[in-house]
């Protein structure tokens, strides 16, 4: 695994890490050696103790002839072998950096930079970020439909980390409208949101530099390593 940056790092450990049981075993049939349609002969076999008593015809058979081979197959060289040994290892390192995090910030990471995010990262994402925003001056109703914006602020920050544009206030409102049913004019974006809007952008960032930090510790500490 090359060591880039933690975002990487992170997104590649888990494609490894969710390989399916149904690719391995792909995998091992194709490196089975293959067996030809090759028709099997027979021989004739004679048994000496049935042959005593009926004659020596009696104790002659024709039996299926069969070749035993025995061979050993390796799909790949050692040197292969070697370098795929130590891509699982590094991987195992990454894994166990993740865990070093608080639950639903290994969730939030997740959320961000795992190839298959579900609805438990999702979840856990929003109510992290939810807990962290401070929700300040704002009246009961300013402030119910403020929730709908951190799941907005997520899914924009996760685009902008994969090099898409961040939301603007029309894509955030029509978002809003098509996933919750909630109305949030645009035209008052500035007096009423953009204010909140940036605030969740940077819990968001926080979180997220949170979260790289143990890789980032293990990406340095393997240079330095290498460097030695």
């Amino acid at each position: 695994m090359k060591l880039v940056n933690a975002r990487q790092v992170w997104t590649e450990a888990q494609h490894e890490s969710n390989a399916s049981i149904s690719a391995v075993a792909i995998d091992r049939a194709e490196s089975a050696p293959l067996k030809t349609g090759r028709r099997i002969g027979k021989r004739d076999a004679q048994f000496p103790a049935m042959g005593s008593e009926k004659g020596e015809e009696a104790g002659r058979f024709s039996v299926p002839g069969q070749r035993i081979s025995i061979s050993e197959t390796r799909r790949t060289s050692a040197g292969r072998s070697t370098a795929r040994a130590a891509h699982l290892a590094m991987i195992g390192k990454v894994l166990r950096a993740i865990d070093t995090l608080p639950f639903q910030v290994q969730q939030f990471g997740h959320y961000l930079y795992h190839p298959v995010m579900n609805v438990r990262h999702l979840m856990n994402a929003v109510l992290l970020i939810n807990t962290k925003a401070e929700l300040p001056g704002l009246t009961s109703v300013k402030r119910a439909k403020a929730q709908y914006l951190v799941p907005m602020a997520l899914q924009s920050y996760k685009g902008e980390v994969h090099g898409a544009a961040e939301w603007g206030p029309a894509r955030v409102a029509a978002e809003i409208k098509d996933f919750f049913g909630i109305t949030i004019d645009p035209k008052n974006w500035t007096r009423d949101w953009q204010g909140l809007w940036e605030s969740l952008k940077e819990v968001v960032k926080e979180v997220d530099i949170q979260a790289q930090q143990p890789i980032w510790q293990l990406i340095h500490a393997e240079k330095d390593q290498e460097a030695a």
